[in-house]
């Protein structure tokens, strides 16, 4: 997988964690906005190390 496919998911999955916990959330402040981007970018990093390592272990595989 390079490197763009797999930022482009890691950027989508940041987008929507943000956008349907602030739908959830129903409350829209600075601060609630800021926390929810903030989980967002941790949600991004992990689920990136998890495709970067599912990629990783299937070549190995192959």
């Amino acid at each position: 997988m390079n490197k763009k496919r797999l930022l482009a998911q890691v950027f989508a999955a940041i987008l929507l964690y943000v956008v349907i916990s602030l739908i959830l959330e129903k409350e829209y402040s600075n601060e609630i906005i800021f926390r929810e981007v903030l989980e967002g970018l941790v949600f991004g990093l992990l689920y990136g190390v998890f495709i970067w390592f599912r990629e990783k272990s299937k070549n190995k595989k192959q």
